[in-house]
């Protein structure tokens, strides 16, 4: 503690390996040397930037350009599938009314 005429003490905290942790709202980024064999806690350090969410929180509500086109042709074939179904379900309940007029007009009269 200190005293009131005392100034305060600034330090800078460094890891056990000797260099000083980064600064904060700064990911990680693996470097091609290092062996991620050597230490388990690394892979719990190692955050993409763009997959950090509590680096920025407004992150959340926006969407990585790289899902763009996931989702455009991913909707695209949902929806040719969707109506591919539909049409085929309208083609069997047109054949079905035929069929029924049809043998209706037979047995009826």
């Amino acid at each position: 503690m200190t005293r009131d005429n005392e100034p305060a003490i600034e330090v800078e905290v460094v890891a056990i390996d000797g260099s000083a942790p980064p600064p904060p709202g700064h990911a990680r980024v693996p470097t091609a040397g290092s062996d991620s064999s050597d230490d388990d806690d690394d892979d719990a350090r190692v955050v993409h930037s763009w997959a950090n969410w509590q680096r920025r929180p407004g992150q959340a509500q926006m969407l990585h350009p790289f899902w763009w086109p996931v989702f455009i042709v991913g909707g695209g074939l949902l929806l040719a599938v969707i109506l591919a179904i539909g049409v085929c379900v309208v083609v069997l309940v047109v054949i079905y009314q035929i069929v029924r007029g049809l043998l209706r007009a037979v047995f009826s009269g």
